[in-house]
């Protein structure tokens, strides 16, 4: 942060009860993570893919994303802040991606295994689940199949279980959400979710394709044109930082050093 002086599911695989998903061998009752079971058009909406992570000027984008203090982002942007009830539960470490949105009106968990599978590298998986703050979309296998498919996080506007594997260095992922449940989604027809339209997070409309951003201190989602327009004056006021918080040390005049008015 930068101050200046200007300016799951339905039932998982055998010993978890995370998510929905089916791994084979397993006794689990959700539906499979291959791929395969990606058969309903009429389950996931329109489908309409957002920007490829991979395009250079977007990756490059997000490279310099992930090194922005989000704080910084505060100094610099009004809009996009997701309320502070949805907070990191996962792994401990930055999150920065591309949206692809799913939104849940029914506690369906094949939708969500849907979803999952359909995932690009870089992606960020945005869950709203309509209001319902009990069913857990997302929990061990779900965070699993998410990470095989090199996502780049999962938020939910929601609950989500295992909280322990979701931290997990080897399986888990950054998730952001309002709190955990042992209560799970079902294994559904898988009608109950419709993807890539825009959801509602925490009083934040995010759009397939916005940029999300998280961290210890909360959620960023925005266009990537709003970010874009920012991001130098970010960087700048991060290299800024350490100096001017050295010369507060050292015991300056802080009215020669922070923004009066």
């Amino acid at each position: 942060m930068s101050v200046t002086a200007s300016g799951a599911t339905g039932l998982g695989a055998t010993g978890s009860s995370a998510t929905g998903a089916f791994v084979p061998g397993s006794s689990a009752t959700g539906a499979c993570v291959t791929g395969a079971c990606v058969t309903d058009p009429s389950a996931t909406g329109p489908g309409v893919p957002g920007p490829d992570p991979a395009e250079p000027g977007h990756a490059d984008l997000l490279e310099r994303l992930q090194r922005v203090d989000l704080p910084t982002l505060g100094h610099l942007l009004e809009e996009g802040f997701v309320g502070s009830a949805i907070r990191r539960l996962g792994q401990p470490r930055r999150m920065a991606g591309t949206a692809v949105t799913l939104a849940l009106d029914t506690p369906d968990a094949t939708a969500v295994n849907r979803a999952l599978v359909a995932l690009r590298p870089g992606e960020v998986l945005v869950v709203d689940m309509g209001g319902d703050h009990t069913h857990a979309p997302i929990g061990a296998v779900t965070a699993a199949a998410a990470r095989a498919r090199g996502a780049a996080g999962i938020v939910v506007d929601g609950v989500v279980t295992d909280v322990d594997a979701l931290t997990d260095p080897r399986s888990g992922m950054p998730v952001h959400a309002r709190g955990t449940s042992c209560l799970t989604t079902k294994r559904l027809d898988g009608r109950g979710g419709r993807r890539q339209v825009p959801v509602d997070i925490g009083g934040v409309r995010i759009a397939p394709g916005d940029i999300v951003l998280g961290d210890a201190n909360g959620l960023i989602a925005l266009p990537p044109t709003s970010l874009a327009a920012v991001v130098h004056e970010a960087e700048v006021a991060d290299a800024a930082e350490p100096e001017l918080i050295g010369r507060i040390r050292a015991g300056e005049d802080l009215r020669t050093l922070l923004h009066l008015g």
